[in-house]
């Protein structure tokens, strides 16, 4: 392969972990068709024996995001969360980072957590550490089919 190549390559898997990262489970299914594009171009002549083990396991990675969501969804700090990240990039905006940061602390980020229980703000941010950890394993399924 061309060094080009490898570097738009590179770029697709750094793409589809953050369509993972910023789209949820449609940023998944988007990263999924990428990747099996990827592995079509790469691997032509055994496609399906690396494009068989990758849909079941991206079934059961969706299956746990919609399990770690439902649960997310129920500890009511996602929205909290979503609300205080936009409004971190409005006040990064308007004023310099080390003020926005301030602000956003005095303003809006102090009702991130609605309740003090642990139980509850791990499992609000559960989804977005195993969007992460599904990113990084597209970068790692990414590179072993190069």
């Amino acid at each position: 392969m061309d060094f080009w190549e490898l570097v738009v390559l590179e770029w697709l898997l750094l793409f589809a972990a953050a369509m993972t990262f910023m789209g949820g489970i449609r940023g998944t299914l988007a990263a999924t068709v990428l990747l099996s594009g990827i592995a079509w171009f790469t691997q032509p002549t055994n496609f399906w024996n690396w494009e068989i083990p990758f849909l079941i396991c991206v079934a059961i990675t969706l299956g746990i995001l919609l399990f770690l969501a439902r649960k997310a969804g129920d500890s009511e700090i996602v929205t909290g969360l979503a609300g205080g990240m936009a409004s971190l990039v409005v006040f990064g905006a308007f004023f310099t980072p080390f003020l926005a940061l301030v602000f956003w602390a005095l303003f809006v980020g102090t009702g991130l957590i609605p309740k003090l229980r642990v139980k509850q703000v791990l499992w609000g941010f559960s989804p977005m550490l195993w969007r992460v950890v599904m990113g990084i394993g597209w970068v790692i399924y990414g590179n072993i089919l190069l």
